[in-house]
Formats: C-alpha cells, structure tokens, sequence
C-alpha cells in the first residue's frame, strides 16, 4: 500500500494547486475566498453547507476510495470529523472497524454538538478520548498524530482502565471552560454579571434565547467549552490563546437565524473582515492569521452590531 501523505496549507491557492496535483482536499474551507473541492467535493462549509458531513460520507459512500493514491491536503484543526473522513478514504483500518454507530455519532458531534454529552452514548468514550489527546497541532504533524489515534480507537478500542481518566478530563475542561469567561454582555452592550455555576440554566436556543437579556460571550480558553458557554449566552466569540484566533458560533441554526436572519453566520461573516467564514453556526477568523485577544472583543462588538441591525 502506499504511504500515506499530508499536505498541509492554509492558503487557498496553495490548496488548488495540490488539488490539481492529485491530492484530495478534505475540509478545505477558507473562508470568503471559498472551499477547495476534489473528485468526492469533501466539504460541508460556507456555501458548500448543503453537503452531508465528510466523515459520513467517507465512511458509509466511499470507503478505500483512496487507498491507492492516499493524498490528501489540509487545512485547520485535525479534528474527528476531517481525521476519520481520511482513514475511511485511505482504507487505514478494515471496513469492519467503521461502525456506523461511530461515524454517525462523530457526524453528530461535528454539526451540533451543544447537548450530545459524549459520555452518555454508546460509542462516545472513544471519540471522547479522541478529543482530549494534546498536540494535535494544525500542522501535517499534527494531522499524523490525530490519524495515529483515530486508528487506535477504531482498531484496539480503549481499555476499561481509559474510563475514568476521561470522565475526569472532561470534568476539567468544563471547570476550565467557566474560568476561561471574559465578558458577557446584553443587546445592548452593556456587562452583565457571570452567574455561578448553581444558577446556570439551559443552553440559550430559540425563543428562548430571544427572551433572555444575555447575547454575547466572550471567552479566552484552552479547551472546547461550548456546551457550557451556550448556557450563558447565544453567541459565543471564543479566543483560542495557543492558536491565536477567533471563533464565533451559535447553538444551531434556527437560533443563529433567529439572531442574524436567513442564514444565520452567513451574513455576518462579511461584515468581520476578509478571510472569515464558516457554517450557518459557526466558523472564524481567517487561516494562519495569529491573531490578539482584543481582537476577540473587537469581534464581540461587530456582532452584537449584527445582531442589532
């Protein structure tokens, strides 16, 4: 079999030309200047937001589908969701080892997320342990590494022992994701007071969220803590300190067009500048920009100005 390749790159032209040299774009989504697309159209981003999830469809459509020619290029974050898209393509494990009760749960978590407590489904603890693992870094390294780990969560499992190690990281990070709160504020811009985790509500969705006077989080994290975040606030605007960027979401799309209108995200990603983009809930600042913290509140201010308009 030949070996696999990586291709990392967060330049949009750069992603074109290894396309046209024979890698298959997965996930190569670059904001306003558009997705990058190969012979299986392996996005679901932006304007390619129609498209069923790229896990989904390597998994159950396309298994081995590359496993004679395994190139790929990439971009972003090497999450579950663009990781098993490339193991199921390349044929890295056998079909067997590809239960559909996964991917469609990996598929789940990647497009709404906000309520799925990873914990309490049956084949959660791999994926869950799949999103503690560290160093996966958007870099062709970090890409290996996550591969490396898909595959042994596909292949061996987790032994019993994993358990409680990964119900303790997960109560971590929602302690860390509460510390990590800068700034919520109302409709109209003004603070308001973060309450303490006993008087936390529901996540904000819907109706709802349109009764409540919160609008939007600020958050400065080194974990994924939207799930809690959600509770507190509508949008969320979270500045990732090791990656230097910005990321803005709602919890689902009937409340991000609630907020924003048809389309929800879509028509604010405009209005923050050249190079953002994402989906309807979610999506960020432009790829390879290192970006400054003030730049998440910069951010907050131009979307409560969208909410507002």
């Amino acid at each position: 079999m030949p070996a696999l390749q990586i291709a990392y790159t967060n330049r949009h032209d750069e992603a074109t030309a290894l396309r046209d040299a024979g890698f298959e774009p997965i996930e190569c989504a670059f904001g306003q200047h558009g997705s990058v697309l190969g012979e299986f159209a392996l996005d679901h981003h932006g304007t390619e937001s129609h498209r069923e999830g790229v896990a989904l469809r390597a998994c159950r459509d396309l298994y081995g589908a590359r496993s004679a020619d395994p190139r790929f290029v990439v971009t972003g974050t090497p999450d579950a969701d663009a990781v098993l898209a490339i193991v199921a393509l390349a044929g890295l494990v056998p079909a067997s080892a590809l239960d559909p009760a996964f991917y469609e749960l990996v598929n789940h978590q990647d497009l709404d997320p906000i309520g799925l407590d990873l914990l309490r489904q049956p084949q959660g603890l791999g994926l869950a342990w799949f999103n503690q693992q560290e160093h996966l870094t958007q870099s062709e390294v970090g890409f290996h590494k996550a591969i490396g780990h898909m595959v042994r969560v596909l292949v061996e499992g987790l032994p019993a022992t994993e358990r409680t190690a990964v119900e303790a990281r997960d109560r971590h990070r929602r302690v860390a994701a509460l510390e990590g709160i800068l700034e919520r504020r109302d409709r109209a811009g003004m603070m308001l007071p973060v309450p303490a985790v006993a008087e936390m509500g529901p996540v904000l969705r819907g109706e709802v969220a349109l009764e409540a006077a919160a609008r939007v989080l600020v958050v400065r994290s080194t974990v994924w803590g939207f799930d809690v975040w959600y509770r507190l606030a509508p949008v969320v605007v979270s500045y990732a300190s090791r990656m230097a960027k910005v990321t803005v979401g709602c919890p689902d799309v009937e409340t991000s067009e609630l907020l924003f209108g048809p389309g929800g995200l879509l028509s604010v990603w405009p209005s923050l500048g050249r190079g953002w983009g994402g989906r309807e809930t979610i999506g960020g600042s432009p790829r390879g920009d290192r970006l400054p913290l003030e730049a998440a509140r910069q951010t907050a201010r131009l979307v409560l100005a969208a909410i507002r308009a």
